[in-house]
């Protein structure tokens, strides 16, 4: 790019004149001069990031005020440097004062169409109980003579359900009358076959004895 042309062809009168048109008092006639960057410093930047080293400076400032004059204590003499600012001003839990709260996630079915199927669920639930109340039929109050009835015929059950245990329990023991018997009975001829085979035997050997 040109620009001394450009400027030319804009109505500047060239080198040594301001950009007035008449006037060279008003403006600058001379160029502004500009240090040329030749470093990989940042634009504007005249020293390095490294040559302040402010942590180095605190951490020094700290060991220096450490007393180690008395033998197997330390005692901290310097309690107002940068690290203890730094420690008053952010305090305990600084690391989570940088943290930011996010909100929830919408879903997709959008809140209003919640609130009207949560408004319609409602109403309907409400029409059902007062069906399933008009449906129930009214409590009707007992009458002395219903009352007595009733307690008769529950009197009545007990007295059948005494009796039909009374007739078990009769059973059950003649059963085991009836299984005892004959299980004396099959005993004693058990022994009596056994006493019958003794008798044959003893039969046997006194006639072998006599031959």
């Amino acid at each position: 790019m040109d620009a001394h042309a450009l400027l030319s062809s804009q109505g500047w009168r060239g080198t040594g004149h301001s950009l007035h048109k008449t006037d060279d008092s008003i403006g600058l006639s001379k160029p502004l001069l500009l240090s040329r960057k030749d470093n990989t410093k940042g634009l504007g930047q005249k020293q390095h990031f490294t040559s302040d080293q402010w942590w180095m400076n605190a951490f020094d400032e700290q060991l220096k005020g450490l007393d180690t004059s008395k033998d197997g204590k330390v005692v901290q003499t310097i309690t107002t440097g940068k690290l203890n600012t730094i420690d008053k001003n952010l305090g305990k839990y600084s690391v989570y004062t940088s943290f930011v709260r996010g909100g929830f996630l919408d879903g997709t079915v959008s809140k209003l169409e919640i609130n009207d199927s949560s408004s319609t669920e409602s109403s309907e639930d409400s029409v059902d109980q007062e069906r399933a109340k008009k449906s129930k039929p009214e409590a009707r109050k007992e009458t002395k003579e219903e009352r007595r009835a009733r307690k008769e015929a529950k009197r009545k059950r007990k007295e059948e359900r005494a009796l039909e245990k009374a007739a078990r329990r009769e059973r059950k023991k003649s059963k085991k009358a009836a299984k005892s018997s004959t299980e004396s009975s099959d005993a004693d001829d058990e022994k009596r076959r056994r006493r019958a085979k003794k008798e044959e035997k003893r039969r046997q050997r006194d006639k072998e004895s006599k031959k």
